[in-house]
């Protein structure tokens, strides 16, 4: 089973994909320029990602959630996930039947505020193992971006922090919400991001798209080989809640 990766630098001005519907791009008139730019962006970034994989011309109806998550009308059609960093939009495409989780962060310092606030939301295994890394700052990145990853999945969102508890030292997560989740979760110069997928997706596909360019295949991983580079991390869910310890 494969699921797929895309992602896209985005420019101020460009115009949205003629893969989106009228409907779709007037839905957005009222939203601020900025908002506005990234939503449809994202969304022909998921068009152009579905007439690749499955020969869609069109984007196929989205609807929201009652959690806010965007998902196709069709329940037919795979799961996504958006995420945003920096000038980058993100879109992760599950393989059918799954659902998907995708979260991005750019590597940088933080205010003391966001740092605290963050480690309050962490579990003593998860702020040791930061602290054991070399570089803290990128290893916290990390961590955060892997949990996001999963609440995106489950759902959940800011809400759900205290339902989900790494142990990256030992390659295992646990959540309440939902036994049988896998994150993998790699460092880029600038970049982190993280996929969070259904325990038997063991491929996962990177594209990056441009509207000049078209589409170009970055990696193609087998997420259960055993090495898969020293700055990547993949966690999968504890086999029962028994084993469990923090």
């Amino acid at each position: 089973m494969a699921s797929h990766f895309a992602r896209c630098t985005f420019s101020s001005g460009a115009l949205a994909s003629d893969r989106l519907s009228p409907a779709l791009i007037a839905h957005t008139e009222r939203f601020s320029e900025p908002r506005r730019q990234r939503y449809l962006a994202a969304r022909s970034l998921l068009a152009e990602l579905m007439q690749q994989l499955y020969g869609f011309t069109s984007l196929p109806d989205v609807i929201t959630t009652s959690s806010g998550r965007p998902c196709f009308a069709d329940p037919q059609l795979p799961d996504f996930s958006f995420a945003y960093a920096g000038n980058m939009i993100g879109v992760l495409l599950a393989d059918a039947g799954c659902r998907a989780g995708l979260d991005m962060e750019i590597i940088r310092v933080r205010s003391r505020q966001a740092e605290e606030y963050k480690a309050q939301q962490l579990s003593s295994a998860e702020q040791a193992w930061i602290h054991a890394q070399q570089d803290p700052t990128e290893a916290a990145t990390q961590i955060w971006t892997l949990r996001q990853s999963v609440l995106k999945l489950t759902g959940e969102g800011a809400s759900g922090m205290t339902s989900l508890r790494l142990q990256p030292g030992s390659g295992r997560l646990r959540s309440v919400t939902l036994r049988e989740i896998q994150a993998i979760c790699d460092v880029e110069p600038l970049l982190v991001w993280s996929c969070a997928l259904a325990p038997d997706c063991d491929r996962l596909r990177l594209w990056e798209f441009s509207a000049a360019a078209g589409w170009n295949e970055l990696r193609d991983i087998r997420i259960h080989q055993q090495d898969m580079g020293p700055r990547t991390l993949r966690l999968t869910s504890l086999p029962t809640e028994r084993t469990l310890h923090f």
